[in-house]
């Protein structure tokens, strides 16, 4: 890596440009992959092969990002619409009945008129 390049999150790691600067990287970590320690090259079969390799490991993380996204996403909207539901009453146990209550007022409403 180069001085002043930084790996930092909020510089060109979203949208569009998460994907041009992991090409970037992606180029110069396979022409580093090339590069045996004793100095000789491998050959261009064996760099593709871990280039690929590389690919096939970006793609899991993405689709491992998307479903963890998805996953938060259902559970937030489980526990929203349970609140809600609690916030407004609507499915919690019906109000206890009091026959003698009830005829109680049906008298005073029959002795009203």
């Amino acid at each position: 890596m180069e001085p002043g390049v930084s790996w930092g999150r909020n510089e060109g790691w979203s949208g569009e440009g998460w994907s041009g600067r992991a090409k970037e990287l992606l180029e110069v970590g396979k022409l580093e992959l090339g590069r045996k320690s004793d100095g000789s090259e491998w050959t261009a079969e064996r760099r593709d092969r871990i280039f690929q390799q590389v690919l096939v490991k970006v793609e899991r993380g993405r689709q491992r990002r998307r479903l963890l996204q998805a996953y938060a996403a259902g559970a937030s909207t489980v526990l929203l619409v349970g609140l809600l539901i609690k916030l407004i009453g609507v499915g919690g146990p019906a109000a206890e009945r009091h026959p003698e209550l009830a005829a109680k007022m049906a008298t005073q409403r029959l002795a009203a008129e």
